[in-house]
């Protein structure tokens, strides 16, 4: 969630100081801050462009196939501000068990190949197998490498920018 100061004229927003929020972890760039407010429902993950400043609130809400998404989110962080009780993210965007599990399993295995760690190395840790003694033809047929290679292709979509599919509805993120 991207959080601004709304435009000179709206003196309605409350004033809202980022350090008054329990943000953890806090990322300071050159784009501004970035934190998470921790919540049993779902985490707020937010992004302060004006860093550290007392702002009259205001959210910029990109108007792109995600937009039900981002909408949803501000709602929950309203709820959130206002003190009223935060409901749960949406069951159609929280993830399944077989997801979370798939998501792991590709941040392990990009970790992995990120850190240098070869293919073999990194089918072991996921796969918790010692290919290690597998000839070169062994290897290359084995069903791991196979899985290892669909699950880092995956990994790179997700970080080239697929990764907000996982917020989206089950049917559409579904193959």
């Amino acid at each position: 969630m991207i959080l601004t100061a709304a435009p000179e004229g709206y003196d309605r927003p409350p004033l809202l100081n980022p350090a008054d929020l329990p943000l953890a972890p806090v990322l300071r760039t050159s784009e501004g801050l970035h934190g998470i407010v921790a919540d049993a429902g779902g985490d707020h993950r937010l992004w302060f462009p004006h860093g550290m400043a007392r702002i009259r609130l205001a959210i910029i809400v990109p108007l792109d196939e995600d937009l039900m998404v981002r909408l949803n989110s501000i709602r929950r962080f309203h709820r959130l501000l206002t003190g009223r009780p935060v409901r749960p993210i949406p069951s159609l965007q929280a993830l399944s068990a077989s997801e979370r599990h798939r998501a792991t399993l590709m941040l392990r295995a990009w970790d992995g190949a990120e850190s240098g760690a070869s293919r073999r190395e990194i089918a072991g840790a996921l796969f918790r197998t010692d290919f290690s003694g597998l000839s070169a033809a062994e290897w290359k047929s084995a069903s791991e490498r196979r899985q290892l290679a669909r699950i880092l292709a995956e990994a790179r979509a997700m970080i080239g920018g697929e990764y907000l599919t996982l917020l989206r509805d089950a049917p559409r993120r579904r193959r």
